[in-house]
């Protein structure tokens, strides 16, 4: 396993972390004995970071994850999420305000089992609260020995500079796979302009570039995949492209999902990714891709493979705007889902906005409820 500097901190993480959503039961149930055997599996096989948050099965992950590393803590760097509080609806939604953040940390140490957490990111960016508000909160649970250093989660360009304004950054965590390298343009090169170490999540992108899913694969009825836009037509405008991937990674003595995870791992800025795991052998084969990055002729010929195929995902929702605020960074919506994004000046309460459910930014604006501005 290749081990790499978590940005300008001193954490020392492996190149595949494990990312425990499916501990929350994200992909169908999971128990403690299988959570603790995937971790123990990940320890063996010199996996070192483990990503975690508090609204991953509403704390469950958390706790797994704690009781499977009893005994074994010295050995792991543990990485959580705050800052995704329930509302009055029962919904999750983005609140970074201190006494949020304070609380969210505090439940995290109990449910975890520990007495500190090594990397504390802001799940997402708040356009409700003060940037300086939510950092400042952070410098005292890090004053207090109860957190090590600071990360940011979905923080795009300019959510980010606004944070290092006031604060810095240890880690952003962003989505990163072979469709969706939007962080490419603008992100990771500000990231590895500031020293911010970067972590990929969904490099496998709920598992469809690990080579088991076709157009016939049934997911358990929990499984968040069901309810995922798009992802059954996903499923299917990308056969021809996994096909050609998977036989590049058989001919280099790879798994697909190998292929997938050490090109991640490879891109210049990129510090680690984090896939998910329900069995053990799972984890065991994706630790094989931290083995080394791939050289850069190897890069461009999976890059002349991705090039052939263009393959238009969805990636919009439509969601309506249930009220519109004035925030300490410009005007913001709550939209029915219960996140709070900005949104320009005209936006009212009842307009249908269409949200990338990948960068989270709104592409599209319609008045009058129509999701696509249809008469």
């Amino acid at each position: 396993m290749e081990y790499r500097w978590l940005g300008g901190s001193e954490l020392r993480v492996s190149a595949i972390g494990l990312g425990t959503l499916p501990f929350g039961g994200a992909y169908g149930p999971l128990d403690e004995g299988e959570a603790a055997a995937v971790v123990h599996r990940a320890l063996d096989w010199g996996i070192n970071f483990f990503d975690t948050s508090d609204n991953y099965g509403h704390g469950r992950a958390e706790e797994l994850l704690g009781r499977a590393l009893r005994g074994r803590r010295s050995r792991a760097i543990v990485a959580t999420k705050g800052g995704t509080a329930v509302d009055a609806r029962g919904r999750t939604a983005n609140d970074a305000r201190p006494e949020t953040i304070l609380r969210a940390a505090e439940e995290s140490l109990k449910r975890l089992g520990t007495d500190w957490i090594d990397l504390y990111q802001v799940h997402l960016p708040d356009p409700a609260t003060p940037v300086d508000d939510t950092a400042q909160a952070l410098e005292r649970l890090v004053q207090a020995g109860k957190v090590r250093y600071v990360g940011v989660s979905n923080f795009w360009e300019e959510d980010l500079l606004a944070w290092l304004d006031v604060s810095p950054a240890a880690a952003n965590q962003m989505p990163y796979n072979f469709l969706h390298r939007d962080i490419e343009d603008g992100l990771l090169p500000l990231c590895r302009e500031r020293g911010i170490g970067l972590i990929a999540y969904q490099p496998l992108i709920f598992g469809l570039f690990a080579g088991r899913i076709g157009p016939e694969t049934a997911f358990a009825h929990q499984d968040h995949r069901r309810a995922y836009p798009g992802f059954g037509e996903l499923i299917r405008a990308t056969a021809g492209l996994r096909a050609r991937l998977a036989a590049l990674a058989r001919e280099w003595g790879l798994t697909p999902a190998q292929l997938a995870l050490r090109w991640a791992i490879s891109r210049p800025g990129v510090t680690c990714a984090i896939p998910g795991a329900k069995r053990p052998e799972q984890v065991e084969e994706n630790a094989r891709a931290g083995e080394r990055p791939f050289t850069s002729d190897e890069l461009g010929e999976i890059d002349r493979i991705l090039m052939e195929f263009q393959i238009s995902a969805a990636r919009m929702v439509d969601l309506p705007v249930e009220e519109v605020r004035d925030g300490p960074r410009g005007r913001y919506a709550v939209l029915a889902m219960g996140i709070k994004v900005r949104v320009p000046h005209g936006v009212q309460a009842g307009d249908m906005v269409a949200m990338d459910i990948v960068t989270g930014r709104l592409e599209e604006v319609h008045g009058g409820g129509d999701p696509r501005g249809k008469a």
